[in-house]
């Protein structure tokens, strides 16, 4: 159901005072259950989902039922059902998580270990990473951003076939944990895109991820 702000105002200059009732809807927020129809905000605040909701005069309202997911950072709102949050089937746009299996003159393959959040094991899904969508700025060679067994968030962008190209492009994106490639031991940062080896003292490149070996996210089954 909407949510409203009341509040009343008085007219002084009357012996009567009339109380009028001025009533402003709030605006969703973040993972509440909303319904189609509901009014979620207003264009001003959030930038809408194309496939989730609607705008009416400057208003946004939601297309179906589900959960409201807003991402403050880029002020975008979208409504994700049940059966978005469990599907299996990839879509363009959704972020992954996995490991580096190998390594190419150009690209390099993951094995997907999760999908928006969400684990999937013996995942049959796998995906390439272009060099020239490793990152912003210029990568010469693919082994001073990603070696063989480090754990990568990443977005989809394109089905190939029965593979996926991927990006890592953005700051959230890139390497989340790597281990040492002379004695194993996870790497720790310490400048940027540089990890060093807390044992053997190693320093190595990656293209890492704002959240490097710190990641929030939770992971369901």
């Amino acid at each position: 159901m909407n949510k409203f702000i009341c509040f009343y105002k008085y007219n002084n200059s009357e012996i009567n005072r009339k109380k009028v009732l001025i009533i402003m809807k709030e605006s969703i927020k973040t993972n509440e259950i909303v319904f189609a129809g509901q009014y979620l905000g207003v264009v001003e605040e959030y930038l809408p989902d194309k496939n989730s909701t609607y705008t009416k005069d400057g208003n946004i309202y939601a297309t179906k039922s589900g959960i409201v997911s807003i991402d403050k950072n880029k002020r975008e709102l979208e409504i994700r059902s049940h059966q978005d949050q469990d599907r299996k089937v990839i879509k363009m746009g959704d972020i992954v998580i996995g490991t580096i299996v190998f390594l190419r003159q150009y690209s390099v393959g993951i094995d997907f270990q999760a999908i928006n959040q969400k684990l999937h094991f013996n995942s049959s899904y796998f995906g390439n990473i272009h060099v020239s969508q490793i990152s912003n700025k210029f990568v010469e060679k693919i082994a001073d951003a990603f070696q063989i067994t480090d754990i990568v968030r990443a977005k989809v962008i394109e089905k190939d076939q029965n593979e996926y190209n991927l990006t890592t492009s953005e700051n959230n994106l890139g390497v989340i944990h790597a281990d040492c490639i002379i004695c194993g031991t996870p790497l720790e940062k310490i400048g940027f895109n540089k990890l060093r080896c807390t044992r053997c003292g190693n320093i190595e490149s990656r293209k890492i991820a704002s959240d490097y070996r710190n990641v929030s996210e939770k992971l369901r089954y």
